[in-house]
C-alpha cells in the first residue's frame, strides 16, 4: 500500500509541474508573430520586420510565400557585384544591352560603345533602377547573364535563403524570378553589413559624370521615405523599390532608431501609396516592442555551401542574444529545463526505491 502511494506521488509531481505555466513554456510553439493583434493590419500579401543586427523577426505575414521580387532583386545583384568586383573597374557596354527589355523598362539607355565605370554602373541601378546597368554588371562580373546569375542563386544559398530563385539580375517580369520575404531580409541582412554596397545602397543622389557618350546627368533615389515626400520616414539609411506587372508593389526598407536597425520587406502592395503606408506601420510597430526572447524566431545564420544545398529549416527557435538582458520571468524560463531534469531524476530514484524494496519483500517471503 506505501508503495502504491509513493508511485502515485511521484507521477502527481511530474504531472503538475510540466502542465504548470514553466514547464508549458518549454513545450510551446514560438508564436507568430502576426497572430498579435497589437500588429498592423496590411494589405501587402506577404510582409517581414527582422532586426539587422541580431536577426530577431518581429513580424511576418507569409514570409516564406514565394512572390516576384521586381527591382528589389538588384539588392543581390549589387551584393555579388561589390564581392567580386571594384569601383574602378572599367565597363564597356557591347552591343544593345537593353534588347528584349519592355517599352516601359526603367533604363538610362546605355549605349553600345560606351564606357562607364563600376561604381557608375551601380549608383544607376540602385538610384534609378536602370535594368540596362543591372545587366551591365551581370556581364562584367559574370561573362555571361547566365554565369552572374547562377553566381545570385549560390550566394542567396550561402546567406542561408531557402524560397528563392533567381532568373535574370534586375528583376524584370520572369516566372522563374522569384523569392519570399524572409529571403529577402536575409540578403538585406548581408547588404546592410558591406560599406562597399551600402555606399549605393543608402545613396540619396548622385551625379554621373560625362561618359563618350553622354553629358553628366544627375539622379536621386525613387525611394520616398529617404527623401523629403509625405512618406519620409526618419532613421532610413537604405532602401529599394520595386515594380512590374507581375509582382505589383515591392519595397526593402532599412531604418535605424535608438540604437536599433530594422529591415522590413513588403511584397505585392497594391498601389504606390499602400506600400509606404504598410512598411510605416510596421516599422512602427517594430520599433515600439520589446523583444520577447521566451518564444522568439531569428533570420537563419549565413550557410556554408553544403548545407546550403541540403537546408529545410530556415526558422531557427535560437536562445536570444547575450546582448539581450533578460528580466526575471524570463530567467525563470531558462531555469526551468534544469528544474525539469532534477524532478524526474528525483521521481525515478524514487520509484527504483519503492520497487526495489517490493522485489526484496517477494523474496523474504
Amino acid at each position: 500500500m506505501k508503495s502504491k502511494l509513493v508511485v502515485t506521488m511521484a507521477f502527481s509531481m511530474l504531472f503538475t509541474y510540466i502542465t504548470s505555466s514553466s514547464g508549458a513554456a518549454l513545450i510551446s510553439k514560438a508564436a507568430d508573430p502576426a497572430s498579435d493583434p497589437s500588429a498592423p493590419q496590411i494589405t501587402a500579401e506577404a510582409a517581414i520586420v527582422a532586426d539587422a543586427d541580431t536577426g530577431y523577426i518581429y513580424y511576418n505575414k507569409n514570409m516564406h510565400q514565394k512572390m516576384y521580387p521586381a527591382s528589389i532583386t538588384k539588392i543581390l545583384t549589387g551584393l555579388v557585384a561589390v564581392e567580386n568586383g571594384h569601383d574602378s573597374d572599367i565597363i564597356t557596354i557591347n552591343g544593345n544591352i537593353g534588347e528584349g527589355m519592355p517599352s516601359d523598362a526603367a533604363r538610362i539607355y546605355l549605349e553600345d560603345g560606351e564606357v562607364i565605370t563600376q561604381e557608375e554602373a551601380l549608383y544607376t541601378m540602385f538610384l534609378a533602377s536602370a535594368n540596362d546597368s543591372a545587366n551591365a554588371l551581370a556581364l562584367h562580373i559574370g561573362g555571361t547573364i547566365e554565369k552572374f546569375v547562377n553566381m545570385m542563386n549560390e550566394r542567396a544559398k550561402e546567406l542561408g535563403a531557402v524560397d528563392s530563385h533567381f532568373s535574370n539580375p534586375s528583376g524584370l517580369p520572369d516566372k522563374n524570378n522569384v523569392t519570399s520575404a524572409y529571403d529577402m531580409a536575409i540578403i538585406t541582412k548581408k547588404a546592410l553589413q558591406e560599406p562597399a554596397l551600402m555606399k549605393y545602397f543608402g545613396a540619396k543622389s548622385y551625379t554621373m559624370p560625362a561618359t563618350n557618350k553622354r553629358e553628366p546627368i544627375a539622379f536621386s533615389t525613387l525611394h520616398k521615405m529617404m527623401k523629403n515626400t509625405i512618406y519620409k520616414y526618419e532613421g532610413t539609411i537604405a532602401g529599394k523599390t520595386g515594380w512590374e506587372t507581375m509582382s505589383g508593389h515591392t519595397l526593402v526598407t532599412a531604418a535605424k532608431r535608438n540604437g536599433r536597425t530594422l529591415i522590413c520587406v513588403v511584397l505585392k502592395s497594391s498601389n504606390g501609396n499602400t506600400v509606404y503606408k504598410d512598411t510605416r506601420a510596421l516599422l512602427d510597430y517594430a520599433f515600439a516592442k520589446e523583444i520577447d526572447t521566451s518564444s522568439a524566431q531569428y533570420l537563419a545564420s549565413p550557410l556554408k555551401k553544403v548545407q546550403a544545398e541540403t537546408t529545410s529549416n530556415p526558422i531557427k527557435n535560437v536562445p536570444p542574444p547575450s546582448s539581450v538582458k533578460l528580466n526575471a520571468g524570463q530567467k525563470d524560463k531558462d531555469m526551468a529545463g534544469p528544474a525539469i531534469v532534477l524532478i524526474c531524476s528525483v521521481c525515478l530514484f524514487i520509484l527504483l526505491i519503492s520497487f526495489g524494496r517490493k522485489t526484496i519483500a517477494i523474496r523474504k517471503r
